[in-house]
């Protein structure tokens, strides 16, 4: 990854940064989010990027500036499931700086290659998101109510 500044002194810093995926990025230093703690099954991975194409909506694309391979689909889970409201664990909004409404849940999405229609989303998983400060989190919820592989689209 290289940065460059903008010639006008206090300009946010550019950032490039070639993906697998997508080529050559570049987007402001202050638009990375730092995953502490990793994402499950890639724990040294804790810089991302989350990217909403046109495209793609509803859906987002969080790439990793750790491993340019890697990029994850998530979405919103009210979306596909209305009454997504699962209790957050005790001390997360202090520990991603956010007061009581400053954290945005997205689910990790699954797409079983040739089959869209079969994707899935992890509702025990969901990653936490403060949007002001850019920490965010990856939840393990024990809730009997949802599940690791919600699927996205209803059955016919």
């Amino acid at each position: 990854m290289t940065g460059t500044k903008d010639h006008a002194g206090d300009a946010p810093k550019v950032l490039k940064f070639d993906t697998k995926r997508f080529g050559e990025m570049e987007f402001p230093e202050d638009s990375v989010i730092t995953v502490l703690g990793g994402i499950i099954g890639f724990p040294t991975l804790t810089r991302y990027v989350l990217l909403q194409r046109p495209n793609d909506a509803p859906f987002y694309w969080l790439q990793s500036l750790d491993d340019p391979t890697m990029a994850l689909v998530l979405v919103n889970p009210v979306l596909f499931k209305a009454d997504y409201n699962p209790t957050l664990p005790e001390g997360l909004h202090a520990e991603l700086k956010a007061g009581d409404d400053g954290v945005t849940l997205f689910a990790i999405v699954t797409i079983p290659p040739g089959r869209p229609q079969d994707m899935t989303a992890n509702l025990l998983g969901p990653l936490a998101i403060n949007p002001d400060s850019r920490l965010a989190r990856q939840l393990v919820l024990d809730d009997r109510h949802y599940s690791h592989r919600q699927p996205v689209i209803p059955a016919a």
